[in-house]
């Protein structure tokens, strides 16, 4: 058997490649502005703890009516709330804020 004779340019085709449009979006900003965004690390050195103050506990303390018990529960987010004793023996609900 005879082989065929190859196509001439090597019988593949080449592909053109698709040229991509990489432009900026922040093309409309203008030279005289300047860019003033604040994103990153600053080189200022800022204390915020000192700033900020004391921090406020996340938990109170609260005494059941019943019979005694001292709890802790989370800091409650409203100025009235309600709190169920943990004492297995006592199940009381005190009404903390209530008129």
């Amino acid at each position: 058997m005879a082989r065929k004779a190859a196509a001439p340019g090597g019988g593949k085709k080449k592909r053109r490649r698709r040229k991509m449009k990489l432009t900026l979006k922040s093309r409309g900003l203008k030279k005289d502005q300047g860019y003033t965004d604040k994103v990153g690390w600053s080189t200022a050195t800022q204390n915020t703890a000192q700033d900020t103050g004391p921090v406020e506990p996340q938990t109170v303390r609260h005494q059941c009516t019943f019979c005694g018990a001292v709890l802790q529960i989370p800091k409650p987010k409203r100025s009235r709330y309600k709190v169920e004793c943990a004492h297995p023996d006592c199940d009381h609900v005190d009404e903390v804020g209530a008129l």
